[in-house]
C-alpha cells in the first residue's frame, strides 16, 4: 500500500490510495493482486496507471509478478477519497460541511440555559460538568427530569461549588460563557 501512494493520478495529481481507487491487495508468495476500481469507465487513464501500479509493486522486496483486477463494485464515488483528498480537491460533502461549521461555530454557554440542552448541544458538556464536581450528571436519568429544569448556578449553588472554577473549566475547553 505504501509502494502505491507514489502512483499519482496525472489529471489530479493525488495517488491512487487516496484516491480511493485501490479495493484491496492479496499476496501469495512473491505474486501480489491489486483490486482496483477507476473514477470512470473507460478512464482514459488506466494504461498509464495500471503500468505505474505495476511498477510501483514490484519495487516491494520479495514481489516478483503484479496482475491487476479491476473491478466496478462497489462504484467508487467520492466518499473514497481520503480526507486528505478531498482538501487537496476541495470536494466536501454534506456531512464534512456540517461538522466543519461546528468545528469553527463558537461554543458558548449559557448559564440560564437548563443543562439537558447544553448537554445535548455538545458532546463533551457532560463530561467537563462531571470534572468540575457535578458527579450527579452522570446518573441515568439525571438530565431527563432534573436536567430539563436545573441551570448550572443552581446546579453549583445545590452542590457547593464554585461557580467561578465552572466557568474557568469551560473557558479552557474553548467554550464563552454567558450569563453567569
Amino acid at each position: 500500500m505504501t509502494a502505491l501512494t507514489q502512483v499519482i493520478d496525472p489529471e489530479l495529481q493525488v495517488d491512487v490510495v487516496n484516491l480511493g481507487l485501490i479495493y484491496g491487495i492479496d499476496i501469495e508468495g512473491d505474486k501480489a493482486t491489486i483490486k482496483m476500481t477507476l473514477t470512470i469507465m473507460g478512464c482514459p487513464l488506466s494504461d498509464y496507471l495500471e503500468q505505474h501500479i505495476q511498477k510501483a509493486v514490484l519495487s516491494v522486496a520479495g514481489i516478483k509478478s503484479c496482475d491487476i483486477k479491476l473491478v466496478w463494485y462497489p462504484v467508487w464515488t467520492t466518499e473514497r477519497l481520503s480526507s486528505a483528498a478531498k482538501k487537496q480537491l476541495g470536494v466536501t460533502n454534506h456531512d464534512d460541511q456540517i461538522k466543519q461549521e461546528k468545528a469553527t461555530k463558537e461554543k458558548i454557554i449559557d448559564f440560564s440555559v437548563p443543562i439537558k440542552k447544553m448537554a445535548d448541544e455538545y458532546p463533551d458538556f457532560v463530561q467537563i460538568m462531571y470534572d468540575c464536581g457535578f458527579t450527579r450528571i452522570k446518573i441515568p436519568g439525571l438530565l431527563k427530569t432534573v436536567g430539563r429544569v436545573m441551570t448550572i448556578p443552581l446546579g453549583a449553588q445545590a452542590m457547593k461549588l464554585d461557580l467561578a472554577k465552572v466557568k474557568k473549566a469551560f473557558e479552557d475547553k474553548g467554550y464563552k460563557v454567558i450569563n453567569d
